[in-house]
């Protein structure tokens, strides 16, 4: 499985200042630099602002080297 890039931050109407609830974006970017391309539209389109990208890896962990331990 692939990394997931998940772009987080606030919706036009949240304040930085006031809100610190941010929202999931957009969930389906398959690379940084498409997450970044989305966040520039999200920002000029939708004035979405204060985004951020989580990469989250999809790779499956080797729990048997970590019980080993």
């Amino acid at each position: 499985m692939q990394n997931e890039y998940v772009i987080w931050g606030l919706t036009a109407d949240q304040v930085v200042e006031l809100d610190l609830n941010e929202q999931p974006l957009y969930t389906k970017a398959k690379s940084m630099r498409e997450a970044h391309k989305v966040m520039r539209i999200l920002a000029e389109k939708h004035n979405c602002h204060a985004m951020r990208v989580q990469v989250i890896d999809g790779k499956m962990p080797d729990f048997t080297a970590t019980i080993a331990k």
